[in-house]
């Protein structure tokens, strides 16, 4: 009982300390630990600031915490934390911002769907900065979710004549490989011939890997059911044929996946080449 008794003691005295200093000076100490990069400190002593600001003068620090989490990686608190700066945010172009932020951090976690979502629910804004801005992560929403033609428009509305004609013949050009390199086409290849999807894909080792371990094991079933009969030749073919066989046309249709999807990084990071290009083009 007297070890309780002295508990809270010490936790009375602690928080009268800490609501006792000077709640300007702390916010001050977290800026310049911000400043230097020590966000983990910062964070902590931000956290302070908020809970003892019972006049609501530093509400913008929700932003600030925000922008921590997101420098920490840790994007489902930089999104709560989100959240609270919209709800206690009156200016509309600062909320705008702040969806914009949003939807990067999903952008972070592969959730598109909630990004797109989040913005389809923004008006269109009157500075073309954050409209463009809008429109570029509205782009990137479209293309995280294989919607090519959403996107290009998106992307295309960034970007005058010259420019918007480059990114066309960007996505004109992914849409041919992406034809050329179709899974399922790739997938039949293997399953007509053995390796023959794999070699197409690049994956020439592989392909003729696959293509003599299937002649192998067939040509091991015809001398078994010609010596042992029929029965004991397809119960070979069933136990190792179909093993190589699936595993030889899966193997095809996945290098075919990854192969669109190398493609896709690369497009992807053309594009915004482009976009900053312009950009600076603008500035200048």
């Amino acid at each position: 009982m007297r070890n309780l008794l002295y508990i809270i003691l010490f936790s009375s005295c602690l928080f009268t300390h800490l609501e006792g200093q000077d709640i300007h000076t702390v916010k001050k100490f977290s800026d310049e630990l911000f400043s230097k990069g020590n966000y983990q400190a910062a964070l902590k002593e931000y956290q302070r600031v908020l809970f003892f600001d019972k006049q609501n003068e530093y509400t913008e620090l929700y932003s600030r915490i925000a922008t921590i989490h997101y420098n920490l990686s840790d994007f489902d608190n930089a999104i709560r934390y989100l959240d609270l700066a919209q709800h206690i945010e009156n200016n509309d172009s600062i909320k705008f911002e702040l969806t914009l932020k949003k939807a990067l951090c999903n952008f972070k976690l592969d959730k598109y769907f909630e990004a797109l979502n989040e913005l389809y629910d923004l008006p269109d804004h009157p500075s073309p900065y954050l409209q463009n801005k809008k429109n570029l992560y509205l782009g990137i929403c479209h293309f995280g979710l294989d919607d090519y033609g959403n996107s290009l428009d998106c992307f295309s509305g960034l970007f005058n004549s010259e420019g918007a004609e480059k990114i066309h013949g960007l996505f004109s050009d992914f849409e041919d490989y992406n034809r050329k390199f179709r899974p399922g086409k790739v997938e039949l290849m293997s399953m007509l011939m053995p390796g023959l999807g794999q070699v197409y894909a690049g994956e020439v080792f592989n392909g003729v890997n696959s293509f003599f371990l299937v002649s192998g094991v067939t040509c091991y079933a015809i001398i078994t059911a010609l010596n042992y009969g029929i029965i004991d030749g397809l119960l070979v073919m069933s136990s190792w044929f179909y093993r190589y066989y699936s595993g030889g046309f899966t193997n095809a249709r996945n290098f075919a996946v990854q192969k669109i999807e190398d493609e896709k990084i690369r497009l992807y990071a053309e594009i915004f080449s482009l976009i900053e290009d312009y950009q600076n083009n603008m500035v200048k």
